[in-house]
């Protein structure tokens, strides 16, 4: 009951109005332009990764709503999702990348950080986090807090830009005048814990992100 009022404290309910979507699509539309003329094509790249993760239930955490791609792919495919984000903007863009696919209603945002995650022990059938880790710091807090709330024989989808996807997104920052933020968490890190913790873990390929699907395994 507890954890129960506090997400309800910190559910983001957002105020938008027509306006807002459209002007967030107009801006939105640009950027998947840009990157897709770059060869990423954030869109397809979801869904390619979370098909590669096999049959997922319903009940998923999303940690990092970011622009709402994971959010729609999964909610598009009737699944119960709560994605959560420490960051306002990210989840209004989130909120009104929804609207516009009229699946707001689908999808439970949360003002939350993945270090203090506000939910029971084994809450989760499937945790997915997408192009996250590189702006992790003291990533084993989430890591732990992931295997926390992750049910037996749950699933953890984790993916990141490689090298390659990483030097495409630096530059298109560094052409906009900005820095893109790196912690150094490696694949190699995340897949050293979960292994150690007893998981099956796979590694499907993809040209710009590393892939790790993590299988929880029934713990007596």
């Amino acid at each position: 009951m507890e954890q129960d009022r506090k997400r309800v404290v910190m559910r983001y309910i957002p105020e938008l109005t027509e306006k807002d979507i459209a002007e967030n699509r107009k801006y939105f539309q640009e950027r998947v332009t840009l990157y897709k003329n770059l060869g990423i094509d954030f869109a397809n790249i979801r869904k390619s990764i979370l098909k590669k993760a096999g049959t997922l239930e319903r009940d998923i955490l999303e940690i990092g709503s970011g622009n709402g791609y994971t959010a729609i792919s999964l909610a598009k495919q009737g699944h119960k999702v709560i994605s959560i984000d420490p960051d306002k903007e990210a989840l209004r863009k989130t909120a009104l990348n929804l609207a516009y696919e009229r699946l707001l209603g689908k999808v439970e945002l949360y003002l939350m950080d993945g270090k203090s995650l506000k939910f029971d022990d084994e809450s989760f059938q499937a945790v997915v986090v997408i192009n996250l880790f590189h702006h992790i710091e003291e990533v084993d807090i989430v890591l732990s807090e992931i295997d926390r709330v992750l049910r037996s024989d749950g699933k953890l989808i984790a993916a990141d830009f490689n090298k390659q996807g990483m030097k495409i997104i630096n530059s298109v920052h560094k052409n906009e005048g900005r820095t893109h933020e790196d912690s150094g968490v490696t694949k190699e890190h995340i897949y050293s814990y979960f292994n150690k913790l007893g998981y099956n873990i796979t590694e499907p390929k993809n040209r710009y992100h590393w892939i790790l699907i993590a299988e929880k395994k029934i713990r007596p």
